[in-house]
């Protein structure tokens, strides 16, 4: 998988400026560990979606590495809410762009607070440095690492009276893998690497209450989690199975998922039904070598059901799921690993 910053646009009043970010490691690793457990797709730690845009004024951040760990508490401030978010899903591609500006809230984490914080009381501040988050509250703001960062110091951004300040991000992601999905309407591409939620899979459900005439509504997303990992003839169908957690476990090595020592013997007789329907005794057929290694994806989704009053929220294997298939060019033992990385 590769993820590209195809472009940063700011716009300061009239003047407009086009940049690319730099793609921390913080951001890669949230690809590798939302995948690996439904349980931890809520984590701080695994979200992808970028809806938060920081901002440092008059001198930016030094000595940043990809591999630099950047907390939110290290900019000044903080718009909440995104503007706009569109995302694109295929097979191999997926786009999402981002619109931030300063009509949104603003939280500042010198102060500690938003109450009463407006974008005029930074008129006359240098833009230094943009971030780039998918969580922004001051309670984990030493915790949190930030995603993706821009130096603009050298360009004499400043914030001013009657020049609306704004921001547009647009991100690429590939993948070289074959998709095949159990229903391609439902599931278009690979959600896992998806920066956005895929759309729920089943129709979210709601809990109505009658006296207070008020409704609780499910979520209206769903999540690939990697539940196994197969070999198979062809990109649609896996001939020999491996479970993950079960008959193979999985490693993690900052933007690497890593999976060791799966073995299988690659060439098998065929079974006959007469002795005689061969050539000869040295001669016979064989069953051919696999050609695909195949990561199976389960869809899991968060289901609500129960009562208004007392609610349940279940992640559930919708029974959906999609398979990423790589051409396998090697037999005997394998081991894999898959590198998330910058394009």
């Amino acid at each position: 998988m590769k993820i590209k910053n195809e472009v940063i646009t700011i716009k300061n009043g009239k003047k407009i400026y086009e940049f690319n970010n730099l793609i921390l490691n913080e951001y890669l690793s949230r690809f590798i560990k939302k995948q690996l457990s439904e349980e931890d797709v809520h984590n701080a730690d695994t979200l992808t979606d970028l809806s938060y845009l920081l901002i440092k004024f008059d001198t930016p951040i030094e000595n940043i590495t990809p591999e630099k760990t950047i907390l939110n508490n290290e900019f000044d401030i903080v718009f909440i809410f995104v503007k706009s978010k569109v995302q694109d899903v295929g097979p191999n591609q997926i786009s999402v762009k981002y619109i931030y500006d300063d009509s949104e809230t603003i939280f500042d984490y010198n102060k500690n607070t938003s109450e009463g914080i407006k974008i005029e009381d930074y008129y006359g501040r240098k833009v230094a440095m943009l971030g780039f988050n998918g969580y922004w509250t001051s309670y984990n703001a030493s915790r949190i690492p930030v995603c993706a960062v821009l130096d603009v110091s050298n360009m004499n951004i400043y914030l001013q009276e009657n020049q609306k300040f704004s921001v547009t991000r647009k991100d690429i992601i590939t993948t070289d893998s074959i998709f095949k999905s159990s229903d391609i309407n439902k599931i278009p591409g690979p959600t896992h690497i998806s920066p956005l939620d895929n759309k729920a899979v089943i129709t979210p459900n709601e809990l109505w209450n009658d006296e207070h005439n008020a409704a609780i509504n499910g979520e209206d997303k769903s999540f690939g989690i990697l539940y196994s990992i197969g070999l198979g003839y062809n990109e649609s169908k896996i001939d020999k199975e491996f479970i993950i957690g079960k008959d193979v476990q999985i490693d993690t090595n900052n933007a690497e998922l890593i999976i060791s020592d799966i073995t299988e013997e690659f060439t098998k007789y065929l079974y006959y039904p007469s002795s005689n329907k061969y050539p000869n005794n040295l001669l016979y057929p064989t069953k051919e070598n696999y050609k695909y290694v195949i990561f199976k994806y389960k869809v899991w989704q968060n289901i609500l059901s129960g009562t208004y009053e007392n609610p349940i929220n279940a992640m559930t294997d919708t029974g959906f799921y999609y398979l990423q298939s790589i051409p396998l060019d090697k037999f005997g033992k394998l081991n894999f690993k898959i590198k998330y990385e910058r394009g």
